[in-house]
């Protein structure tokens, strides 16, 4: 390969060279002079570099292609990876690049585009995921970020404009995947000042408010996605100062405090206006003492908070106990003991929340400390130490599912079943099957020893159900069968005279356990309905034959194949349609 290129230089340039206008010269990285490190055009006048410039790696791959005028890198120039992928290519004028610049990685996918002017990156600048995906570009001025810069992202959308002012972001702005804006603000020194504008992704202003050397400064105003203001107040250093209201989703006024370094002292109000509860707020969560009160602002309990957890109790009018507890800022957890006025223990009781991204507790301000977050409730679900499977929900469904195997004919059975239903927990089913095999032809038009079968199938399952969506529910579970089947032939007694009918029988009874996954459709998981379910699992078991006729080694051959069965594995499919009752005690 070396000798080719000094080949190739040595024709270009014979005339030259002939002329005694220019040298070769070639460096090498070893002593022997085996691998070529350059070959340098030299002007024989005066020494300087004229002409072509090669320059190799050690593995032999081309690393650096140019030519050199008077001394100075001139014209197109190209920069190889040491794999042979091309790195960058341009031109130089008077040793200073000039023009368009392009640069590869060494895979050969490119990676950027500069102008330069004399030297200096000056024009659009292009940065790129893929040679078809751009991802920023912008324009630069003597080597500075000027003007309007756009970043894009895997996709090809628009993520963040920037209004760059030498080499400084002025204006920024971010936005969703639709094209909405999700925030806009300016920045000083790469770091954000002024006033900044937050958005939900339905183009809603989520927030409002000044930064002064990034942390909030001034005053703040919080609206919820449909518009309707959440929260307004003012910051000092980032930390929550002065007066503060928040306000419920129909924008009436749900509590509000004064604070000091992000620590408030708050109280929260009723629909009516009236006092509900009060005490201070840490860190965006519940601290110290709180008092709680009635419609008529008289005190009903009392709980002690630590980082957002507080033992509560509640009182009757006369000041006793009523009530005892824990709180999670305003949600129950746990037990909660009910006394008699005699404090006695009159009952127990477990609070469940269902759906409870919904419940947002009136004292929740976590979310608005942040102002890049969506307006969202802590997601609390109380889990006892039992298995959520049976732990009863308050004012579930419970009812009976009645259901008949839609392709059981197919299976040469038809089945009826009766469910247990505990909503979104739990299911015990009984499912009944008679087994006839062929089913839809009679038994005495069947073949002289040809074996048919029939008989009852037994199937008890436990399920376990998952949370309900609109497409339903899947579940798992596990089942055990018992089985009663006969096998027959039809046949001739040829000892008497005239012949007679025979019927050779033999009697199988088997015991199975499965497991297997469903996926359940109920028109109403808490009513009654349709009910579609279908499912599929796998079982294993023990089989016992035993022949109902006199021992005979000729009639033992037509039950070989179900003799040899003594254990068994085998696959369960089915679908099945139903009705679902109203809810029982």
């Amino acid at each position: 390969m070396h000798k080719n290129y000094y080949f190739l230089f040595f024709s270009l340039f014979w005339a030259p060279i002939c002329q005694g206008q220019l040298l070769l010269q070639k460096n090498y990285f070893d002593g022997q002079n085996r691998r070529i490190e350059s070959v340098i055009s030299i002007s024989v006048n005066d020494s300087t570099l004229e002409g072509p410039y090669l320059a190799y790696y050690p593995n032999g791959h081309k690393k650096i292609e140019g030519f050199y005028h008077l001394n100075h890198a001139d014209s197109l120039w190209s920069y190889y990876h040491d794999n042979n992928y091309k790195k960058a290519i341009g031109y130089f004028m008077n040793n200073k690049q000039h023009g368009l610049w392009q640069y590869y990685d060494s895979s050969g996918i490119k990676q950027r585009e500069v102008n330069f002017n004399n030297g200096l990156k000056n024009g659009i600048y292009k940065d790129y995921y893929s040679e078809e995906k751009i991802k920023s570009s912008g324009e630069l001025l003597n080597g500075k970020k000027i003007g309007l810069w756009k970043e894009y992202n895997q996709e090809g959308l628009l993520n963040k404009t920037k209004w760059i002012q030498n080499d400084t972001v002025v204006v920024q702005s971010s936005f969703y995947s639709n094209g909405n804006i999700k925030h806009q603000g300016t920045k000083i020194n790469r770091v954000r000042s002024g006033q900044w504008t937050f958005f939900f992704e339905n183009g809603q202003v989520a927030s409002k408010g000044f930064f002064k050397d990034d942390k909030q400064e001034g005053t703040w105003v919080y609206w919820n996605e449909n518009g309707v203001k959440k929260a307004e107040g003012n910051y000092l250093l980032g930390n929550k100062q002065g007066y503060w209201k928040f306000f419920d989703e129909n924008g009436i006024l749900k509590s509000s405090g004064d604070f000091s370094n992000d620590i408030g002292n708050i109280k929260s109000f009723n629909t009516a206006g009236n006092i509900q509860s009060q005490g201070s707020i840490l860190n965006g969560k519940k601290w110290g003492d709180w008092i709680y009160f009635d419609n008529n602002e008289e005190m009903i309990g009392k709980a002690i908070f630590e980082n957002g957890l507080g033992v509560y109790e509640g009182f009757y009018p006369d000041g006793s106990l009523h009530t005892t507890g824990t709180l999670e800022n305003d949600k129950k957890i746990g037990e909660w003991m009910i006394y008699d006025k005699k404090g006695n223990l009159q009952g127990k009781y477990t609070p469940f929340y269902e759906n409870s991204s919904e419940i947002q507790p009136p004292t929740d301000f976590n979310q608005i400390i942040n102002p890049n977050l969506k307006a969202q409730n802590p997601d609390f679900f109380y889990k006892p130490n039992v298995n959520r499977y049976f732990n009863k929900k308050n004012q579930e469904y419970k009812g009976l599912i009645l259901t008949s195997g839609l392709l059981n004919p197919i299976f040469n059975q038809i089945s009826m079943g009766i469910e247990l239903y505990f909503q979104e927990r739990l299911g015990y089913e009984i499912l009944y099957s008679y087994y006839r095999d062929p089913i839809f032809k009679k038994f005495s038009d069947i073949n002289d020893y040809k074996p048919y079968e029939y008989g009852h199938n037994l199937i008890f399952k436990q399920k376990f159900y998952q949370k309900d969506s609109d497409l339903g529910m899947a579940y798992f579970g596990h089942q055990i069968s018992l089985m009663l089947h006969k096998h027959q032939l039809n046949g001739l007694d040829q000892t008497v005279l005239p012949f007679q009918s025979l019927f050779i029988q033999s009697r199988e009874i088997s015991l199975e356990y499965g497991i297997y996954i469903g996926y359940k459709w109920m028109k109403k998981s808490d009513g009654k309905g349709f009910v579609l379910d279908a499912f599929t699992g796998v079982n294993i078991g023990m089989t016992k034959w035993k022949g109902l006729y006199s021992e005979n080694l000729k009639y033992d051959n037509y039950f070989n194949d179900l003799k040899l069965e003594s254990s068994l594995l085998s696959f369960n499919l089915g679908i099945m349609i139903g009705f679902s009752t109203k809810s029982i005690k």
